[in-house]
């Protein structure tokens, strides 16, 4: 497991379900989908599995108003090499949850990035066992730290 150095956003002075966004150009966004964003090499596709499963993600969210939280996801599904991996790496790791965030992937290959705000939160214990039995199965795993460029929590 690798660590990155800690991106800097801006606030974006809203929330979704309890979420701080962060500016990512003109848009607000969960902080794990603007790293998202910055983490894709060319050639590479990614989701944030924002606890779902291993079949499908989330790549945006879109504005609604006649959504109770004022957006809806927009999901894709994930290629079967990908969803055949993440269920291997859960049977190896004996877990029922535990994947990093961000899975992404290429042609053939994955890696998986965890994202992760140091002033409320860290790894769990199943996030630090998936990414071990990750690593140790030939996946790259990474945790990404952001913040808040003023270092408050963005939104009072």
């Amino acid at each position: 497991m690798v660590n990155t150095p800690r991106i800097h956003f801006e606030s974006a002075k809203a929330r979704w379900w309890g979420k701080p966004l962060v500016r990512a150009g003109d848009r607000a966004l969960p902080a794990e989908l603007a790293v998202l964003a910055l983490q894709l090499a060319p050639g590479e596709r990614g989701t944030w599995l924002n606890s779902r499963g291993t079949s499908s993600g989330v790549v945006d969210i879109v504005p609604d108003t006649a959504s109770a939280s004022g957006f809806r996801t927009r999901r894709v599904p994930l290629p079967p090499f990908v969803t055949a991996t993440l269920r291997l790496l859960y049977r190896h790791s004996r877990l029922a949850k535990g994947c990093p965030d961000l899975v992404i992937w290429s042609a053939n290959a994955m890696r998986l990035v965890e994202v992760k705000c140091p002033h409320w939160d860290a790894p769990s214990i199943e996030q630090e066992r998936f990414m071990r039995t990750a690593t140790r199965q030939g996946v790259a795993t990474t945790v990404v730290e952001w913040e808040f460029a003023n270092g408050g929590k963005g939104v009072s």
